[in-house]
């Protein structure tokens, strides 16, 4: 049986043809068993707290009987977790983040669970190495279910086409083509690298012609296509029902510049590679998401670490994973900070700690934002953390602070990695460090730039 991974490498290598055929195959069946049971699931009228409850419950319990991590965790505490009976008791349970996950990786791994049945994430990582997770095969399908049910509630089905504006490989595609066919995914997928005022009219005129009405995108890349658009007198010949945002911080700038140029909705959500939360926006209100419970298990820390129980007091967003019997986190700061709107109804204030919208500039003007060159995979595995350096347009610096095992090897897969994704405008050279590049306050930078835009 091959990996949900195995099988992602398979179909990103496949001819167009293939992958033709493959998207004929009706959603609901090439989505799987686990996505039909969800689907189902996620109509069904529940009491929420008793769910909730309950996989916590099944979690801890889970974790403690299957992994050396909380096993471990538990009798050091002196501690059962059967007596973990509500989020009370949950609160007196440390927590965990990405440095302890990475130094105890393996403990946190379920003993003799079949890695068949298991696939391996990333996350971006805007100041170092890309932390990678496992989780059990079911969290795919359970994963596609709510997002697809997010979807539908703004009338955008399973076999409806979007244009989606995101990361990815373009380094094959024809001259003057800027975008790619994903049929898995029923998406017209453009390259958020190439956007400028040479190509845009190419990409206007390629969404004139498939005239597709939903738009999934970061931030940063619809705001390079409406500025260039803007900016070159281009305009679409249809209208855009909704746009949905993803990945990073959102300004209410964004938003009304948005809304204003396509006369469309917008909408965002709150998810993460770890899938331990997930918050669609509120009411169509971008400055507010509501909390899924049947997702996951979210709390809010203050910074002592006490539980957030009141209305607008700043906390880190912590989540308890439902449903992975790979790899159960329990407890995991995200670093992403929020408060609470109305604390009873699990709504929350804008979130903030995402990807910034930071943006290195090519030869010709041309903006890179880094939520798109970021690296899902572990050509950074032997990084400690990054910095880019920029003194000219169209030159970086690749500033890394490095493992003892970092090689030479690393350093051709990182520079061939940015190379692919954006070695048409920038010349990318790496300098081995220290020391980081800080604001007068003391603050990590992603991008330090030497010269004026």
């Amino acid at each position: 049986m091959l990996t949900l991974n195995q099988l992602k490498k398979y179909y990103t290598n496949a001819p167009s043809w293939m992958k033709t055929i493959y998207g004929t195959i009706p959603f609901n069946i090439r989505s799987g068993m686990e996505y039909r049971k969800w689907k189902i699931f996620l109509n069904e009228n529940i009491s929420i707290e008793e769910y909730e409850l309950l996989k916590l419950k099944e979690t801890v319990a889970y974790a403690y009987e299957n992994t050396h991590y909380y096993k471990k965790l538990f009798d050091d505490l002196h501690a059962s977790p059967y007596d973990i009976n509500d989020r009370t008791d949950l609160a007196k349970l440390p927590t965990i983040d990405k440095d302890i996950v990475r130094e105890h990786y393996n403990d946190f791994i379920v003993k003799d669970f079949p890695m068949k049945k298991s696939f391996y994430v990333t996350t971006g990582g805007t100041s170092g190495a890309p932390m990678k997770f496992l989780q059990s095969k079911n969290i795919w399908g359970k994963e596609v279910a709510f997002i697809m049910n997010y979807y539908a509630k703004y009338g955008l089905t399973t076999n409806m086409k979007k244009a989606s504006f995101r990361g990815g490989d373009f380094s094959l595609l024809p001259k003057n083509i800027y975008w790619k066919e994903n049929p898995h995914a029923n998406e017209i997928h453009f390259s958020p690298f190439h956007i400028n005022d040479e190509t845009v009219r190419f990409y206007v005129t390629a969404l004139n012609k498939y005239k597709i009405k939903f738009f999934q995108t970061y931030p940063s890349s619809i705001k390079l296509l409406i500025e260039s658009m803007k900016k070159n007198h281009l305009e679409l010949n249809y209208p855009i029902d909704t746009v949905f945002l993803f990945s990073e911080n959102i300004l209410k700038s964004d938003i009304a510049l948005i809304e204003s140029f396509f006369n469309c909705r917008v909408s965002s959500l709150f998810g993460h590679s770890e899938r331990l939360i997930f918050a669609p926006n509120y009411a169509d209100n971008l400055s507010s998401y509501k909390i899924d419970r049947r997702y996951g298990l979210f709390e809010l820390l203050d910074k002592e670490e006490n539980v957030v129980n009141s209305n607008d007091t700043i906390g880190e967003m912590v989540g308890t994973s439902f449903h992975n019997c790979v790899m159960p986190l329990i407890r995991y700061k995200t670093a992403d900070m929020s408060s609470y709107m109305q604390k009873d109804e699990y709504i929350i204030h804008s979130i903030e700690g995402r990807w910034k919208q930071e943006y290195l500039v090519g030869t010709n003007g041309t903006k890179l934002y880094l939520t798109a060159l970021n690296m899902h995979s572990d050509i950074f595995k032997n990084v400690i953390k990054f910095q880019f350096l920029q003194v000219n347009r169209g030159e970086v610096e690749l500033c890394l602070q490095i493992k003892s095992t970092f090689n030479k090897k690393d350093k051709e897969m990182i520079l061939a990695a940015l190379d692919k994704k954006a070695g048409h405008v920038i010349k990318t050279k790496i300098k081995i460090v220290d020391n980081f590049e800080l604001t007068h306050r003391g603050k990590f930078m992603n991008v330090v730039k030497k010269f004026e835009n």
